[in-house]
């Protein structure tokens, strides 16, 4: 059965309020006499509504309010203190202190059932917001490691050196990366789903299972970007929902050293050799917008000691607590043709998460894939 505490000093006065609040909703009632009592009932009984006098020997109504704040599971139960005192300070003193209310003695009894029918309303309401916000952090929690599994393992393919970042700025995101062999080529994907959240990582999941399908039709870049394309105008609305798909798409041949590239709307990537920077640019719009675009595929020299990088924008956009963005020419900076894959993107990082103190504001995610 539901408990209601009552303290109080004055016998009569806690049998008054006894009778009103049995009579007003049925709860089983328990009581203390000072403000040591109440705390000690409290943590014993939890329930789900306390009636405290401000002014009791020892422990008074203001100092035991505190006190049960502090007691696991007690934190949003509902207090009401109830005096004679007319000094506005002090209600304030007590509604500092956790109060949720302040009734003056002597009360109206229609305005005390008023007022501790709302509150115990509150109360349950509030513990039904807290329930389906656990829920919801779990379902998002689950979302998040399912997300996670989508994501390739390990990008080790023979002759070459791999490595790879991803971080959702919530729980889930919508950047994604990709890799596969067709025993002819190495594939590495990047892509941005537009927007956060939930409805990015559907999108991602989407995109992933019809990936999965046009790994096996043996295309190239450009078809496969296009194919993809139109089914994504199906599915959005051609843009439509406001979603849309960045993304850069490399083949990197086994026969020969070049890799073919197509991106769509996504930032450049960058193909890291001896000789200096290449960027591979974007040669047309993003997913899911225009059905009918065609795409042309680029041919790079990809030679052994080349490295292949791919990011998304959560990495450029970055931001310093004033501001500033981390920026392309920062980043161009960091792309040394030397350094493994492993360590290009763990000083990317060191350079990066300083620079924003840790705080994302877009999903990010990186890969490195080179040559031996």
């Amino acid at each position: 059965m539901s408990r209601v505490l009552i303290a109080d000093d004055n016998p009569i006065f806690r049998e008054m309020l006894k009778r009103q609040v049995t009579g007003l909703f049925g709860f089983e009632i328990v009581e203390a006499e000072d403000g040591d009592g109440a705390v000690e009932l409290a943590a014993a009984t939890r329930p789900e509504l306390i009636l405290l006098d401000l002014m009791m020997p020892g422990v008074d109504g203001i100092e035991a309010t505190r006190r049960i704040r502090t007691v696991p599971g007690l934190r949003d139960v509902p207090i009401v203190l109830l005096s004679a005192e007319t000094d506005r300070r002090k209600w304030a003193e007590a509604l500092s202190a956790g109060a949720n209310d302040f009734v003056s003695k002597p009360y109206h009894h229609q305005e005390l059932a008023a007022r501790l029918s709302l509150h115990l309303k509150l109360s349950s309401l509030g513990r039904e917001l807290r329930a389906q916000n656990a829920l919801f952090s779990r379902e998002r929690y689950l979302a998040g490691c399912v997300q996670r599994q989508l994501l390739p393992r390990d990008l080790d393919f023979d002759g070459f050196e791999s490595a790879a970042v991803y971080q959702a700025q919530e729980q889930v995101g919508g950047d994604f990366y990709e890799a596969w062999d067709d025993g002819a080529g190495v594939y590495l994907l990047m892509a941005d789903i537009s927007g956060h959240g939930a409805s990015a990582a559907m999108l991602m999941a989407v995109c992933k299972g019809l990936l999965l399908s046009l790994q096996a039709a043996r295309l190239g870049p450009a078809e496969i970007v296009g194919r993809l394309n139109r089914l994504l105008c199906n599915l959005l609305d051609g843009g439509d929902l406001d979603m849309f798909v960045t993304m850069v798409l490399c083949r990197i041949d086994r026969a020969s050293p070049v890799l073919t590239a197509v991106s769509a709307g996504h930032v450049p990537a960058f193909v890291l050799r001896a000789q200096g920077l290449t960027e591979i640019a974007s040669s047309g719009p993003a997913l899911g917008i225009i059905p009918d675009f065609d795409w042309s595929d680029c041919v790079v020299p990809f030679s052994p000691g080349d490295t292949l990088f791919h990011y998304t924008d959560g990495l450029t956009e970055l931001r310093s607590p004033s501001g500033e963005f981390f920026g392309d020419d920062r980043l161009r900076e960091l792309l040394r043709p030397d350094r493994p894959p492993k360590d290009l993107i763990g000083e990317i990082i060191e350079a990066a998460l300083p620079f924003c103190l840790g705080s994302l504001h877009d999903d990010l995610a990186m890969t490195a894939l080179r040559r031996l």
